[in-house]
């Protein structure tokens, strides 16, 4: 674990402009409220909450949701659920500005700042839009359930007409403009299994290859439930992280060739 914080740590000197400031933030555990790259663009972050340098690592060097599974190709259109501040989907805009990206984050302070980042990146190919994902239509509320950024749930709450939308799978191919999508990645603590449980074959033949953070820890069962949804069409592989009953699981239709 030693040598893993170290080489974390000379990878954000490498990759980032304030490369140094985020070591030492590491290092003291606290927060950060931005990264820099190298050409200037600046990825903001809330300064009060941790989870930036936790992100970073996971999508942008570790690479957990497309590393050996997705590259973007030119016409991509890939869904960010659970978009937070916009790492994942300026990530992977950069990589082909000829794809297009839906960026749904439904926490209202995520939100503001994935706008802002989205503008300041001055990346065309990205949409965001303030959605929850859900198994029905409906409105929801979002509650913080730590310091962290990244922990935010989602109470499905249809009495409250000043709540976020919320939108089952079927109907995000619309708010993104496509009929289907080439690879959807979800992250939306726990949610998950709802989604999935709601979905029909249908819909996910409509997905060509999905990336998905289950959350057993958090709806014992998850897990099973998706691989039960997906395996009559997708091939699947799961890859699980340090913390108990957490993992990624990775989703790929059978009869696809890149």
């Amino acid at each position: 674990m030693q040598l893993k914080t170290v080489l974390y740590a000379g990878s954000l000197m490498l990759r980032f402009r304030n490369g140094a400031t985020l070591v030492r933030q590491m290092r003291a555990s606290a927060p950060s409220d931005a990264v820099v790259l190298w050409d200037g663009t600046r990825i903001a972050h809330p300064p009060a909450r941790h989870g930036l340098l936790e992100a970073l690592q996971e999508i942008w060097m570790e690479r957990i949701y497309t590393q050996g599974f997705y590259r973007p190709a030119d016409g991509d259109m890939i869904v960010d659920a659970g978009a937070n501040i916009g790492l994942f989907a300026i990530y992977i805009a950069r990589q082909n500005p000829r794809c297009r990206v839906a960026a749904l984050e439904p926490f209202a302070e995520n939100f503001g700042y994935l706008e802002a980042n989205v503008e300041r990146a001055g990346l065309k190919n990205i949409t965001c839009h303030q959605i929850a994902l859900g198994a029905a239509s409906g409105t929801g509320t979002m509650e913080a359930m730590g310091s962290r950024s990244l922990d935010h749930v989602l109470h499905v709450n249809p009495q409250n007409t000043n709540g976020v939308p919320v939108m089952p799978l079927s109907e995000i191919f619309a708010v993104a403009g496509t009929d289907a999508i080439d690879f959807l990645k979800v992250d939306i603590e726990g949610s998950e299994r709802d989604v999935f449980a709601a979905v029909t074959p249908e819909v996910l033949g409509r997905c060509q290859r999905i990336a998905i953070e289950y959350h057993d820890h958090m709806v014992p069962g998850t897990l099973e439930l998706l691989r039960e949804r997906l395996s009559p069409s997708h091939e699947i592989m799961t890859r699980p992280s340090q913390m108990q009953g957490c993992g990624i699981l990775l989703a790929r239709r059978r009869e696809l060739t890149r």
